[in-house]
């Protein structure tokens, strides 16, 4: 009886498991820095999920990463391989004309 009880709560954990897992052999996924490098290592967030890096080893490019920004990181054989930053349109200026 024990037993069966057991797997009754087994059963959906490995199931979850198998369907989430992280990350894909090679994947792109969205993220956002949290912590710009500095005298240690930045930070990112993808799903949940924190990632420490620097502009040596994963940032890809000559633009420097700031707080909040949104990121595109890629995957290979599921490790954290680059980081490239995603442009982001301001959109139309909403301010009004001066009188």
């Amino acid at each position: 009886m024990q037993q069966n009880r057991y797997m009754q709560v087994l059963a959906p954990s490995m199931l979850a498991l198998a369907l989430f897992r992280w990350p894909s052999k090679d994947a792109r996924k969205l993220g956002k820095v949290l912590r710009e490098p500095g005298a240690g290592h930045g930070l990112l967030i993808i799903e949940g999920r924190q990632f420490p890096f620097s502009l040596a080893d994963l940032w890809q490019s000559p633009q420097p990463p700031k707080i909040g920004m949104i990121v595109e990181a890629e995957f290979q054989d599921g490790k954290l391989v680059a980081i490239h930053p995603i442009a982001v349109s301001d959109g139309p200026s909403r301010s009004r004309p001066a009188s």
